[in-house]
Protein backbone atom coordinates (compact mmCIF):
# COMPACT_ATOMS: atom_id res chain seq x y z
CA UNK A 1 0.00 0.00 0.00
CA UNK A 2 2.09 3.62 -0.88
CA UNK A 3 0.70 6.25 0.76
CA UNK A 4 1.77 9.78 0.95
CA UNK A 5 2.14 12.94 3.32
CA UNK A 6 1.74 16.12 3.17
CA UNK A 7 4.06 18.62 5.06
CA UNK A 8 2.67 20.60 7.56
CA UNK A 9 2.30 23.72 6.20
CA UNK A 10 -0.09 22.34 3.34
CA UNK A 11 -2.15 20.01 5.71
CA UNK A 12 -3.07 23.78 7.80
CA UNK A 13 -2.82 25.72 5.19
CA UNK A 14 -5.80 27.83 4.58
CA UNK A 15 -7.93 28.17 1.26
CA UNK A 16 -8.16 31.33 -0.07
CA UNK A 17 -11.84 32.79 0.21
CA UNK A 18 -13.73 32.61 -2.80
CA UNK A 19 -15.31 36.03 -3.51
CA UNK A 20 -18.53 36.93 -4.31
CA UNK A 21 -18.33 37.87 -8.44
CA UNK A 22 -19.07 41.76 -9.68
CA UNK A 23 -22.19 41.92 -10.19
CA UNK A 24 -25.68 43.12 -9.14
CA UNK A 25 -27.73 40.69 -6.67
CA UNK A 26 -30.46 40.95 -4.80
CA UNK A 27 -30.15 41.12 -1.19
CA UNK A 28 -31.87 42.19 2.57
CA UNK A 29 -30.30 44.50 4.77
CA UNK A 30 -29.98 42.37 7.86
CA UNK A 31 -28.22 43.98 10.49
CA UNK A 32 -26.22 47.48 11.08
CA UNK A 33 -23.62 47.42 12.96
CA UNK A 34 -21.73 50.44 14.84
CA UNK A 35 -17.67 50.49 15.58
CA UNK A 36 -14.21 52.02 15.82
CA UNK A 37 -11.01 51.82 14.41
CA UNK A 38 -8.21 54.02 13.22
CA UNK A 39 -10.54 56.34 11.15
CA UNK A 40 -12.72 57.08 13.79
CA UNK A 41 -16.65 55.63 14.71
CA UNK A 42 -18.01 53.60 11.86
CA UNK A 43 -21.07 51.95 11.20
CA UNK A 44 -21.34 48.54 9.50
CA UNK A 45 -24.52 47.72 7.02
CA UNK A 46 -24.89 44.14 6.71
CA UNK A 47 -26.25 42.67 2.97
CA UNK A 48 -27.15 38.84 2.77
CA UNK A 49 -27.73 37.49 -0.28
CA UNK A 50 -31.58 36.80 -1.14
CA UNK A 51 -31.10 34.82 -4.52
CA UNK A 52 -29.22 32.59 -6.92
CA UNK A 53 -26.05 30.84 -6.48
CA UNK A 54 -24.58 32.92 -3.72
CA UNK A 55 -28.14 33.40 -1.57
CA UNK A 56 -27.50 33.82 1.68
CA UNK A 57 -23.87 34.86 1.62
CA UNK A 58 -23.26 37.88 3.58
CA UNK A 59 -21.35 41.03 2.76
CA UNK A 60 -20.81 44.32 4.83
CA UNK A 61 -20.20 47.66 3.94
CA UNK A 62 -18.39 50.24 5.98
CA UNK A 63 -18.87 53.62 6.36
CA UNK A 64 -17.98 56.61 8.72
CA UNK A 65 -21.09 57.68 11.06
CA UNK A 66 -21.65 61.16 9.99
CA UNK A 67 -24.62 62.39 8.99
CA UNK A 68 -23.39 64.09 6.03
CA UNK A 69 -25.36 64.18 2.62
CA UNK A 70 -22.84 63.40 0.73
CA UNK A 71 -20.89 60.87 2.64
CA UNK A 72 -20.92 57.31 1.68
CA UNK A 73 -23.34 56.18 4.13
CA UNK A 74 -25.83 58.95 3.24
CA UNK A 75 -25.45 57.49 -0.66
CA UNK A 76 -26.06 53.99 0.49
CA UNK A 77 -29.28 54.92 2.42
CA UNK A 78 -30.51 56.79 -0.27
CA UNK A 79 -30.34 54.13 -2.78
CA UNK A 80 -32.28 52.09 -0.58
CA UNK A 81 -35.39 54.40 -0.30
CA UNK A 82 -33.81 56.32 2.98
CA UNK A 83 -34.55 59.86 3.54
CA UNK A 84 -30.68 61.05 5.05
CA UNK A 85 -27.72 58.92 6.05
CA UNK A 86 -28.31 58.69 9.93
CA UNK A 87 -27.75 56.15 12.15
CA UNK A 88 -31.59 56.19 13.47
CA UNK A 89 -32.41 55.62 9.26
CA UNK A 90 -30.46 52.84 8.72
CA UNK A 91 -31.68 51.28 11.89
CA UNK A 92 -35.17 51.58 9.88
CA UNK A 93 -33.91 49.85 6.74
CA UNK A 94 -33.60 46.62 8.22
CA UNK A 95 -35.19 43.79 6.39
CA UNK A 96 -35.59 46.07 3.75
CA UNK A 97 -35.15 44.35 0.35
CA UNK A 98 -32.93 45.75 -2.41
CA UNK A 99 -30.74 45.72 -5.05
CA UNK A 100 -26.56 45.83 -4.50
CA UNK A 101 -23.55 46.50 -6.74
CA UNK A 102 -20.67 44.31 -5.53
CA UNK A 103 -17.25 45.24 -7.03
CA UNK A 104 -13.83 43.92 -6.29
CA UNK A 105 -11.67 46.35 -4.39
CA UNK A 106 -7.92 46.15 -2.99
CA UNK A 107 -6.98 46.88 0.84
CA UNK A 108 -3.62 49.04 0.95
CA UNK A 109 -2.00 45.91 1.95
CA UNK A 110 -3.21 44.14 -1.25
CA UNK A 111 -5.54 41.83 -0.11
CA UNK A 112 -8.76 41.85 -2.37
CA UNK A 113 -12.74 41.64 -0.92
CA UNK A 114 -15.89 42.28 -2.26
CA UNK A 115 -17.21 45.59 -1.96
CA UNK A 116 -21.09 47.39 -2.14
CA UNK A 117 -20.37 49.73 -4.66
CA UNK A 118 -24.01 51.22 -4.77
CA UNK A 119 -27.40 50.26 -3.54
CA UNK A 120 -30.81 50.44 -5.75
CA UNK A 121 -34.32 49.85 -4.64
Amino acid sequence: MHMTVQNRSVLYAEAEPVLVPEAVYEADLVNVRRFSNVFGERVGLVFKIASGPHLGIELMEAAALKASPRGKLAELLRGMGGADGSLLTAHELVGRRCRIAVRHEATKAGKTYAAIAQTFK
